[in-house]
């Protein structure tokens, strides 16, 4: 198996992970800032101590790096909605436990801005990635 792929997963799993549950009771923000700075660390150590010609090698240890720049963004998002509505932002995804997603739905407690940081942190996840493998 090529190690890139255990990067990306780790990138899109950890992310998604603490997207969807980032409002849970056992996921307090502690928890997340440890876990992101643990794979920050190692990712940064395995790309400064990777070669150059091992491009597999630095794009896993680059996926490591990705939970905390979307964990930061998250923290941000959440820091403007409360400014804003007084209360974090609804996660505006399928499949959200904030969200009724079934067939014509009416979301009316949804805002425009809880649908923007909503799509902003998915794009923030995969342009990250995109960004990182293209360059590294």
């Amino acid at each position: 198996m090529d190690n890139s792929v255990i990067g990306i997963g780790v990138a899109l799993g950890v992310s998604f992970l603490i997207l969807y549950t980032r409002k849970k009771k056992w996921l307090n923000p502690k928890i997340v800032w440890l876990i992101c700075i643990g794979l920050l660390t190692i990712g940064l150590f395995g790309i400064l101590n990777s070669k150059n010609e091992f491009r597999n090698e630095r794009v896993m240890y680059f996926g490591f790096c990705i939970p905390i720049i979307y964990w930061i963004f998250d923290r941000i998002f959440k820091r403007i909605s409360e400014n804003i509505h007084n209360r974090d932002f609804i996660l505006f995804l399928r499949n959200s436990d904030e969200i009724n997603s079934g067939f014509e739905a009416k979301n009316t407690h949804v805002k425009i801005s809880d649908k923007l940081f909503s799509f902003g942190l998915l794009i923030i996840i995969i342009a990250t990635l995109f960004i990182g493998i293209r360059t590294i």
